[in-house]
């Protein structure tokens, strides 16, 4: 539900999908003059599929965005760190390396009531091991502000994508 909270802040839509999707689901849109891509990956936690079909899902979800990826989101909900989103992070280490690491842009989800800029250390480490960027994201949140610094990221990386042969060659590292 986070997911798809956020996608549509993104994209300013207000379509709905209920049910944790098992595939990739790819929106196309003009944002602030830009032509983005907006990748949802299928679940990683709690899910009925076996880790060689996510990585299959995975792979598919890559290729869709060719020449590859400039910045993978990770959505967490601004509290302390539950076990579940801990678990989805460190597959997502599992399956993408450290090599993702520098297009990892992670988002914290405020509720209205609580909005703050400060981390707990659990968080704040989980986010470290990421890279260390985040955006606090709530209900007056200035989607411009988060393009903004997704543009930062995409300029520090040289406009080099994470791509299908970067993946490859990440799950080659491991064998």
């Amino acid at each position: 539900e986070l997911k798809s909270f956020i996608s549509n802040l993104i994209l300013n839509q207000s379509e709905r999908r209920s049910e944790l999707s098992s595939e990739c689901v790819r929106r196309d849109v003009e944002l602030h003059g830009r032509q983005i891509s907006l990748v949802e990956l299928p679940a990683l936690f709690n899910t009925q599929l076996s880790e060689e079909e996510v990585m299959r899902q995975t792979h598919r979800c890559v290729s869709l965005c060719h020449p590859g990826v400039h910045v993978f989101i990770i959505i967490i909900s601004d509290a302390p760190i539950s076990n579940e989103d801990k678990a989805e992070m460190e597959k997502i280490q599992r399956i993408f390396s450290s090599r993702i690491n520098k297009h990892i842009m992670i988002l914290i989800k405020q509720n209205s009531e609580h909005q703050t800029e400060k981390l707990n250390e659990e968080t704040q480490s989980v986010i470290e091991s990421f890279g260390g960027r985040h955006h606090f994201i709530g209900p007056n949140t200035q989607v411009s502000v988060l393009m903004e610094k997704l543009e930062q990221m995409v300029e520090e990386n040289n406009g080099v994508c994470f791509s299908t042969e970067t993946l490859v060659e990440a799950q080659m590292e491991k064998l």
